[in-house]
C-alpha cells in the first residue's frame, strides 16, 4: 500500500518508541481466588509489570493519536487509520524479533453513503444523525414526515404507548428503553411509522451513539440515532405543535476484508498457549484512544518487554490485535472459527482488556465464579490486593468484547475494564474516586476519545496488571487447566 509522507514520519517515531520500550486498600470488593499460581513463579510476572509502565504504554497511544490525526480522525476497521495502526504494531514487533502474521479476515461491512436529518418546527435544525448498521435505508431522496413520540412516561415498548397518536406515516422519536430498540422499532413499524429516531439517555446528553441491528431481519423500517439533547427537543416540540423532518439514510452491505495482527514467542510449550489480545480498531466517530487503544498499546508493550526472553519462556505466549471488533468481534470470531479442535485445546487461557484508562474510571475484574476463568480472576485480584488497589468483580459478559468468542468455545478467559456506558454510583465513587452520577467514560464512542482524555493514573495501574497476570500464566497454567477440567 502506498504510504504518505505523514506515515513515513510515523516510522521514525516507531523506531524511537521501540528503543524506549526495551529499556530496561481499603474498600476492596473481593479477595484472591484459591489455587493461585505458587509465589515462586512470579519472577517473570514482576519483571514484565516493571517494564509495562503507564508512560511506556502512553508513547504508543501518542502514536495511535498521531495516526488518527493524519487519517481522517479515526482508526476504524475499514479506514486507512486501521491499516496504519496495524503497520505500526507489526513494525515494532518485527524489529523486536517476532515473526508477525497478518491474518486476512473476510466479513460483511455496512457502508453508509448518506445520513442526513433536517428539522422544521423545532429549535434544532440540522442535527447530526447516525444510521443504525444493517437497518433498512430510506429512499435515496429521503422521507418527509411529521414527528410523533410516545405518550409522556411511556417507552414505546407496547402499542398502547401510542394510543390516540397519529403514528401511521410518521417518524417516531423516543429514548432507548430496557425492552430493546429492536422491539421498539417493531412496535412503531406495526403502527405504520416510516422510520424511528432513537436517543440514549446518559449524563452526557450531547453524546450520540450508533446502534447495530444485531438481527437485520427484525428491522423493517429505517432506524437511526440522535443525541439525547436533540432527541428530547424533538419530543418536546412534537408534543407542543407540529414538527416535520426530512430524513435520508442510505447504507448497504458489502463484502470486505480486515486483518488480525498475530505474533507469538519462539519458545514455550505449544500445548499451553497463553493469548493476550485487544482490538486495534476504533469506531469511525473517533480515534479510539481509550477504546481500545489503551489495551492494544498495553499488549504491544508487553510483547516488546518479553521479546528478549521469548526463547526461554515456559509456556508459549501469543499476542493478538483484532480487526473489526467494533463490527461485533469480527476478527476474533474468525480467528476462533478457523482453529481446529486440537488448536483450541492448546490455548490454556485468553486475556483481554477494555477501556483501561477511562477518565472517570473504576476497576472491574471479569469473574464467572467458577472454572479456569475464576482462577484467572484470582490472579488479577492477587495483583491488586498486593498493591492496595480497589476493584470489583463482574461477569465476563458485562463488556461485549473479543474474549467472549473464546469463552463460547470453552477456553478460560480473564481481564479487566474501566467502565464505559455505565454511570458511577456513590459507592463506586467512595471506592475508586472520581465523580458519582457521571459516566465512567463520557467519551466512549465519541470524537473526544483522544489522548487528552486518557486517565494516566488508571493506565499506570492497569497496564502492569495485564502484564503481571500474563507473566504468571506464561510461567504456570496448571491451576487454570485443573479448574477448567473440574468445571467441565
Amino acid at each position: 500500500m502506498h504510504r504518505s509522507t505523514a506515515f513515513r514520519r510515523l516510522a521514525g517515531l516507531a523506531s524511537l518508541l521501540l528503543a524506549a520500550s526495551l529499556v530496561g486498600p481499603a474498600g476492596r470488593a473481593a479477595q484472591a481466588a484459591p489455587g493461585a499460581v505458587p509465589p515462586g513463579n512470579q519472577v517473570l510476572a514482576d519483571r514484565l509489570a516493571a517494564a509495562v509502565t503507564g508512560d511506556a504504554v502512553y508513547r504508543h497511544l501518542a502514536a495511535f493519536q498521531l495516526i488518527a490525526d493524519r487519517s481522517g480522525g479515526n482508526r476504524a476497521w475499514d479506514q486507512v487509520g486501521f491499516t496504519r495502526s496495524a503497520d505500526y504494531v507489526s513494525g515494532l514487533l518485527t524489529a523486536a524479533g517476532y515473526r508477525v502474521v497478518k491474518q486476512t479476515v473476510p466479513y460483511t461491512n455496512f457502508e453508509i453513503s448518506t445520513e442526513q436529518l433536517t428539522v422544521s418546527g423545532a429549535a434544532v435544525i440540522d442535527p447530526p444523525v447516525l444510521m443504525t448498521r444493517f437497518a433498512p435505508s430510506t429512499p435515496v431522496s429521503g422521507i418527509d414526515a411529521p414527528v410523533v413520540s410516545p405518550a409522556a412516561g411511556r417507552t414505546g415498548c407496547d402499542a398502547a404507548d401510542y394510543a390516540g397518536l397519529p403514528v401511521a406515516g410518521s417518524v417516531v422519536v423516543l429514548a432507548r428503553a430496557a425492552c430493546g430498540y429492536s422491539l421498539q422499532q417493531q412496535v412503531a413499524a406495526g403502527l405504520g411509522a416510516r422510520a424511528v429516531l432513537l436517543y440514549y439517555a446518559t449524563p452526557s446528553p450531547e453524546n450520540s451513539y450508533r446502534f447495530f441491528a444485531f438481527n437485520p431481519a427484525d428491522f423493517t423500517i429505517p432506524v437511526a440515532s440522535v443525541s439525547q439533547r436533540d432527541g428530547e427537543e424533538l419530543v418536546r416540540a412534537s408534543r407542543a405543535g407540529t414538527v416535520r423532518v426530512h430524513l435520508t439514510l442510505v447504507g448497504r452491505s458489502v463484502p470486505r476484508t480486515t486483518v488480525n495482527v498475530l505474533a507469538e514467542t519462539a519458545g514455550g510449550d505449544p500445548n499451553n498457549v497463553v493469548l493476550l489480545g485487544a482490538h486495534l480498531d476504533s469506531v469511525p466517530e473517533g480515534p479510539g484512544i481509550n477504546d481500545n487503544g489503551s489495551t492494544a498499546a498495553t499488549v504491544l508493550q508487553v510483547a516488546l518487554a518479553l521479546a528478549n526472553q521469548q526463547h526461554s519462556v515456559r509456556n508459549k505466549v501469543r499476542f493478538a490485535w483484532w480487526g473489526a471488533e467494533e463490527m461485533i468481534d469480527v476478527g476474533s470470531g474468525y480467528y476462533v472459527s478457523a482453529l481446529s479442535a486440537a488448536e483450541r485445546q492448546r490455548i490454556a487461557a485468553v486475556l483481554n482488556g477494555e477501556l483501561i484508562a477511562a477518565p472517570n474510571d473504576a476497576r472491574f475484574v471479569w469473574d464467572p465464579g467458577t472454572g479456569g476463568s475464576h482462577v484467572i480472576a484470582g490472579l488479577f485480584g492477587a495483583y491488586f490486593d498486593r498493591r492496595g488497589l480497589p476493584y470489583q468483580r463482574t461477569g465476563p459478559e458485562s463488556v461485549g468484547s473479543d474474549h467472549l468468542v473464546f469463552q463460547d468455545v470453552g477456553i478460560p478467559v480473564g481481564g479487566i475494564d474501566g467502565g464505559n456506558l455505565g454511570v458511577k454510583t456513590p459507592a463506586q465513587q467512595a471506592l475508586f474516586g472520581g465523580e458519582a452520577g457521571q459516566m465512567f467514560d463520557h467519551c466512549y464512542h465519541q470524537t473526544c476519545d483522544t489522548l487528552a482524555t486518557v486517565n494516566r493514573q488508571a493506565l499506570g495501574a492497569n497496564a502492569p496488571a495485564l502484564a503481571w497476570v500474563l507473566g504468571r500464566l506464561a510461567s504456570d497454567v496448571r491451576d487454570v487447566r485443573a479448574a477448567s477440567t473440574t468445571a467441565s
